[in-house]
C-alpha cells in the first residue's frame, strides 16, 4: 500500500503548503461545452476542465493569458457535471484531449493514457506525502499537481468547547462516539451532519471503510482482497453500515438529514447547527462563505482499535490537477502550458478556485485566503497528532473498482432512508457487494 507514518513523513509539515471526489465528483452545474482562447499561434491543443462555477472564469482568463504570452492556440472543454462520462466515453473512443483535470484519478483510472511527466522540474516542488501517492511502482508521474484534498472528519471548534470536547483526545471511534454524547447533552447542535443529497455520504463510508480494512495498522488488514476482488461484502461488510446505525440510534444525526443538501451541512457547519461532519477538507471554504468568522478544524479519522493510528486520506484535487495525453499532436505547447500553470503567481490563481491544501512548496498564501485557513487547519492537526497518523490514498481511488462512488452514496441512503437502519442492513450491503462484483468481473 501507497501509505507512511507521519514519523517518515515530517518533510510533510515542513512544507509551506501543509498539504480532494470525490472524492471522485465533477464540478458543480450543468454548463457545458467548448470555450475557445488564445489567438493564432503555433499550436492548438484542447485541454478538459470541469469547474463550473463563477470560478470557471478566472482559470479562462489564465489559459487567455497564456495564449497572449506564447501564441499558442488553446480551447477549453468543459465537462460539467457530465466530465467523468464525457471522459470515459472519449477515453474508449482514443479522442481525448491534449489536456485534461484528473479529478483523482491520474493513475488508476488514466495513466496509461497519459504522459509520464517525472523529468520536469516542478515535481521537486510536490509535496512527498502527495508525491508518493500520485507515483506508481515505476515512478512514473503523469500530474502536475497544484493542490491537494485530504478525508477527513470537519469539526466546529466552538460547539466542542460547549460540549466539553478535546478534539486532540479523539483517537479511537469509541471516543468519537463519547464526544457526539456529550455534544448532544450539552449543546443544541446537532453532533453528526449528513445528508442524502449530492452524494455527500460516500465520504462516511470513505472516512470509515479503511480503518476497518486498509489501512497498516488494522489487524485484519483485507487491502489485498479488496483489490483482486476476492473480499467478501456479505461476510464482512456489514461492520461500517453498524457504526452509521448505531450513530442514528443514539440521536446523533442532523434531525433534517433525508431533504438536506451538501449546502445545508455546510451553512449548518457554519453556523454551529452541526459538531463534525465526515468529507474532505474540500468542504470548507463553503463553510466559511457562509460564516467567514466560522472556528473550523480538521480532525483525522479515528482508528478502530486503541492501537491503531488515527488517518487522513490523501489526494489529487478535483480541479487542479492537469496530464497530457500520450498521443498528443502538441507536446511541447503541453509541456509548457503545465511550466505556466506550475508558476507561483498562477498557482497560488488555481489553488484559490480550487479552495484545496497546496500541494507545491512553491505556493504562498496570503493570509487572508480561504486555501490559507483549510492549510492551516491541516498543519495544526498534523501537529497535534503527529506520531499518531497513518496516510494513504482516498480508500474508494485505491481499492473500489471505479464506479463505485455513487454506489456508496445509495447504499448510505438505503440504510438510512427509512428510519429504519438495522432493518435495512442487508439491503445496503448487498447493493455494495452486488456492484463491487459486478465491477470486478466476479
Amino acid at each position: 500500500m501507497q501509505k507512511k507514518y507521519l514519523k517518515a513523513i515530517s518533510a510533510l509539515m515542513c512544507t509551506a503548503m501543509c498539504v480532494s471526489l470525490a472524492a471522485c465528483g465533477s464540478g458543480g452545474g450543468s454548463d457545458e461545452g467548448g470555450s475557445g482562447s488564445g489567438s493564432s499561434g503555433s499550436g492548438g491543443l484542447e485541454i478538459a476542465y470541469n469547474l463550473t462555477t463563477d470560478d470557471f472564469s478566472v482559470f479562462e482568463d489564465i489559459i487567455n493569458d497564456f495564449s497572449e504570452e506564447t501564441g499558442i492556440d488553446v480551447t477549453i472543454y468543459n465537462g460539467g457535471d457530465d466530465y467523468e462520462s464525457a471522459m470515459k466515453t472519449r477515453m474508449s473512443s482514443g479522442d481525448l484531449p491534449d489536456m485534461w483535470v484528473t479529478h483523482g484519478w491520474s493513475l488508476i483510472r488514466y495513466s496509461e493514457y497519459m504522459m509520464d511527466l517525472s523529468d520536469q522540474e516542478w515535481v521537486s516542488n510536490i509535496d512527498p506525502g502527495l508525491k508518493e501517492v500520485i507515483t506508481n511502482d515505476n515512478g512514473e508521474l503523469f500530474i502536475l499537481p497544484i493542490t491537494q484534498a485530504v478525508v477527513a472528519i470537519m469539526y466546529n471548534k466552538d460547539v466542542l468547547t460547549q460540549a466539553g470536547v478535546d478534539a486532540t483526545q479523539i483517537r479511537t471511534w469509541d471516543d468519537f462516539a463519547a464526544a457526539c454524547q456529550s455534544v448532544l447533552d450539552n449543546t443544541d447542535a446537532a453532533p453528526i451532519e449528513m445528508c442524502l443529497g449530492d452524494g455527500y455520504d460516500s465520504y462516511s463510508l470513505e472516512c470509515i471503510w479503511p480503518t476497518l480494512y486498509s489501512n497498516e495498522d488494522v489487524a485484519s488488514n483485507q487491502a489485498d482482497a479488496l483489490k483482486d476482488g476476492s473480499f467478501d461484502w456479505e461476510a464482512n461488510g456489514t461492520e461500517g453500515f453498524q457504526m452509521i446505525a448505531d450513530w442514528y440510534n443514539a440521536g446523533f444525526l442532523n434531525e433534517d438529514y433525508v431533504s438536506c443538501q451538501k449546502d445545508d451541512v455546510c451553512q449548518a457547519m457554519a453556523n454551529g447547527e452541526g459538531a463534525f461532519s465526515l468529507y474532505s477538507t474540500e468542504m470548507i471554504p463553503s463553510v466559511l462563505a457562509y460564516n467567514e468568522s466560522a472556528n473550523i478544524g480538521i480532525l483525522p479519522v479515528p482508528a478502530s482499535s486503541d492501537d491503531g493510528a488515527s488517518y487522513f486520506g490523501i489526494g489529487e484535487g478535483n480541479f487542479s490537477c492537469f496530464g497530457i495525453w500520450k498521443d498528443t499532436k502538441y507536446e511541447d505547447e503541453c509541456k509548457q502550458l503545465l511550466e505556466y500553470l506550475a508558476q507561483p503567481e498562477i498557482a497560488v490563481q488555481i489553488t484559490r478556485i480550487d479552495g484545496g491544501i497546496p500541494a507545491l512548496s512553491t505556493i504562498e498564501l496570503e493570509s487572508t485566503d480561504q486555501a490559507a485557513y483549510t492549510a492551516n487547519a491541516y498543519s495544526e492537526a498534523q501537529t497535534q497528532f503527529e506520531g499518531d497518523l497513518c496516510y494513504d490514498n482516498f480508500f474508494d481511488r485505491e481499492y473500489l473498482p471505479s464506479g463505485m462512488w455513487s454506489v456508496m452514496a445509495d447504499a448510505v441512503a438505503t440504510l438510512l432512508a427509512d428510519g429504519d437502519p438495522e432493518g435495512s442492513m442487508d439491503a445496503a450491503v448487498t447493493a455494495v457487494a452486488d456492484n463491487y462484483n459486478d465491477l470486478m468481473g466476479n
